[in-house]
């Protein structure tokens, strides 16, 4: 039972709460209620007018979250398996020709975010069935192998929650859980136009319902000391399942995934729905702090949030060593992976780079990213937890007058690194460092020795536009 207490009884200064608030007010973010959780008591909870603590609120991709936990009741009832092929439940909804990706695209890999699809858009004219459409789309990878956030996918499992179960999302939840949580009496679940629950982002619940949720899944599955589901399935989907940062850069919403969970640091794990509404658990801390608001209009305000929430609220204080070479790649020098696919050439279907082939070559601490592209056969060395100093290979770039593509012997000299971000996934990090600046970063994920998927990302003002994209290849 949630409970009251004040926030020097929870440990944390008033200070440091008005702090935070300053901050948010400072940057111009548009909070609708903040409720802060220590143990099972709440310290500190407001509400900005209108908005009050019986209201319920919109929670856009905190939905994701309910549905996860969704699945995993109807997997501990038997009813599905996490590795069942999520065609398999919709026959009907199915195109005549079927993409061998998305054949092979698991609830899983849908719970990872690891999906065939990439930009699936049903926000038109004409979109009446949308589990249809997302079918009907065309998949560009083999799922299992990079993550990258497939909101429409999330939808579809919500769809499977109802044929599987045979009620409304909602209807289940609340059989299995919200009932028993409390709070949920005047929430529910919109729907799309065709009836089915807009899983992907429609929960509307108040946020003292939202923490009550949060509080089950950080107790892995228990409820006033009744466990209501597996501790297992509660472990996985709030631990990291998937990299989720394949641009090599710090960020709130870059430590991995679970399912349909955010990971975060401190150990912790987030729901996390557009426009500012969040669910931040740090079981170390036993602490919870739950937000609404809306700043679609402002690309910064989730981390400036999140750093008010982690430099404020509950700073880490744990030093970190200042470096002083330019840095390196993401990940660890070595994985036994590597011995399965060096020297083995991966043929690629048609991709945005003209990419026909590629080859990752390892010998010592060091590799090379063979491919051939328009400009003919390319040789890019790496370091791997190091730096090799090198030319980049793309011909046709400025060097004296800027945005003149002319084809010459003149290259870029770059730094280029590598780490194993996991055991089949490498990540390699560019950086240009000439008269011109800029950055790529190329993930290779592998679901097996022979199947592969590679996402590659630029930052460049007029350069590196031949090595920005998905490519999906297999070994012969």
């Amino acid at each position: 039972m949630i409970g009251f207490t004040t926030p020097e009884k929870a440990g944390i200064s008033k200070g440091s709460i008005q702090r935070f608030l300053s901050e948010l007010q400072r940057r111009g973010i548009n909070m609708h209620s903040v409720l802060m959780l220590k143990g099972n008591d709440i310290f500190y909870e407001k509400y900005w007018a209108p908005f009050h603590k019986d209201m319920p609120h919109r929670m856009y991709s905190v939905t994701k979250s309910f549905v996860a936990i969704a699945v995993g009741f109807l997997m501990e009832e038997g009813k599905l398996n996490l590795d069942d092929p999520i065609i398999s439940y919709f026959p009907d909804k199915l195109p005549k020709t079927l993409s061998p990706y998305l054949e092979k695209q698991t609830i899983r890999h849908m719970l990872m975010m690891s999906t065939a699809m990439v930009g699936v858009n049903w926000f038109k004219p004409g979109v009446y069935d949308r589990t249809k459409f997302y079918f009907s789309e065309t998949p560009n990878r083999p799922a299992g192998t990079l993550f990258d956030y497939d909101s429409c996918g999330s939808y579809i499992l919500g769809a499977l929650v109802e044929r599987v179960s045979g009620m409304g999302l909602f209807d289940y939840l609340n059989q299995k859980l919200l009932s028993r949580l409390g709070g949920f009496e005047n929430a529910t679940i919109l729907l799309s136009p065709d009836g089915v629950a807009w899983g992907d982002s429609a929960m509307v619940c108040t946020p003292r319902a939202l923490l009550n949720f949060a509080k089950f899944v950080m107790n892995l599955g228990t409820w006033e000391g009744e466990r209501l589901l597996g501790e297992d399935y509660l472990k996985d989907a709030t631990s990291c399942q998937t990299t989720n940062d394949l641009e090599c850069r710090k960020g709130y919403n870059r430590f991995g995934y679970g399912y349909q969970i955010w990971m975060n640091e401190q150990n912790g794990f987030s729901f996390h729905g557009m426009g500012g509404q969040y669910a931040i658990c740090i079981p170390d801390k036993d602490f919870i702090f739950v937000c609404t608001g809306d700043n679609q209009y402002n690309d910064y305000a989730s981390e400036i949030l999140f750093r008010a929430v982690f430099d404020i609220l509950i700073p880490d204080e744990e030093e970190v060593e200042c470096e002083s070479e330019l840095s390196t790649a993401n990940g660890c020098a070595h994985s036994d992976f590597a011995e399965k696919i060096t020297g083995k050439t991966f043929y690629c279907d048609l991709n945005p780079m003209g990419i026909k082939w590629l080859r990752l070559n390892f010998a010592g601490g060091e590799g090379e990213f063979v491919y051939e592209n328009d400009q003919g056969e390319k040789i890019l060395p790496f370091g791997l937890k190091k730096n090799i100093f090198c030319k980049f290979p793309q011909l046709g770039y400025s060097n004296e007058r800027g945005n003149v593509h002319e084809i010459t012997d003149f290259k870029y000299d770059c730094a280029c690194s590598a780490g194993w971000i996991e055991e089949k996934k490498l990540q390699l990090r560019v950086q240009i460092i000439d008269r011109y600046f800029g950055s790529l970063v190329i993930t290779f994920g592998f679901r097996n020795e022979n199947t592969l998927a590679v996402r590659m990302i630029k930052y460049a003002e007029d350069f590196l536009n031949e090595y920005d994209g998905w490519i999906a290849a297999k070994a012969e």
